[in-house]
């Protein structure tokens, strides 16, 4: 992966955390991320502190467009309790302001790749 992808990678991390930071994390209500904090027994802050400390190197894939609504998706992946870990974000527009959204967190239901396991980014 060139240089160029790892910093976008970066950017969209900075980006989705400081909107976090103010507003936290609208997690979509699906069955699956919310069973995912049962099986890992997990709170919701748990999952919330996850999420903010991913980095470069537990980038999967992305951006894609979303093929339901407006803007990117950016997947990643984190080992938790043993689990590898799904976790689809975006950041979304809204007429008041932007949004910082968990699409999924959940157990992976695939082999979960990391094409930068190897770069050296600076992560602030």
């Amino acid at each position: 992966m060139d240089e160029a992808n790892k910093l976008k990678i970066r950017d969209f991390l900075r980006s989705f955390k400081r909107i976090a930071a103010k507003g936290g994390i609208y997690v979509i209500p699906r069955d699956k991320n919310q069973q995912a904090l049962a099986d890992l027994e997990l709170t919701r802050k748990n999952r919330f502190e996850i999420i903010m400390s991913l980095s470069v190197l537990d980038y999967c894939s992305g951006p894609e467009p979303d093929r339901d609504k407006p803007g990117y998706i950016w997947e990643f992946g984190r080992i938790v309790e043993g689990t590898p870990v799904y976790i689809k974000l975006k950041v979304a527009d809204t007429d008041r302001g932007q949004i910082a959204i968990c699409i999924s967190f959940h157990a992976a239901e695939f082999p979960l790749t990391f094409p930068c396991k190897a770069c050296k980014v600076e992560e602030d």
